[in-house]
């Protein structure tokens, strides 16, 4: 007998609605240079760029509501196992801070709004 299917939430949780226009731009600048480096990580064959694509698509997301809809529904189009398997990989980040951006669902903390 197979086990019941795990629902699983949005990978990025909603903005605070207290966010201040400052911090939105600090995160969105911080997101392009992360992408940025992650170009130039691409470039140079010795440090890899997914790394630094990773971190700039979260905080790119995590400034624009626009950019976590679209994380958001490519996470959705990713197949069950997964999505548990990126929720379990999230859930050992070890600054509690980054991790309460994400909901893991069954995986981890409970949600928080920080993201």
């Amino acid at each position: 007998m197979t086990p019941p299917p795990v629902i699983l939430p949005d990978l990025l949780l909603p903005a605070r609605p207290d966010r201040s226009i400052v911090t939105r731009v600090v995160l969105l600048n911080l997101g392009v240079l992360f992408m940025l480096l992650g170009v130039v990580g691409w470039l140079v064959p010795v440090v890899t760029g997914l790394p630094f694509y990773a971190v700039g698509i979260v905080l790119l997301g995590i400034s624009s509501r626009r950019v976590r809809g679209w994380i958001n529904r490519m996470e959705r189009r990713m197949s069950e196992g997964k999505r548990v398997k990126l929720r379990r990989l999230l859930a050992r980040i070890p600054w509690k801070r980054l991790r309460g951006c994400f909901d893991l669902g069954p995986f981890g903390d409970p949600p928080t709004l920080l993201g």
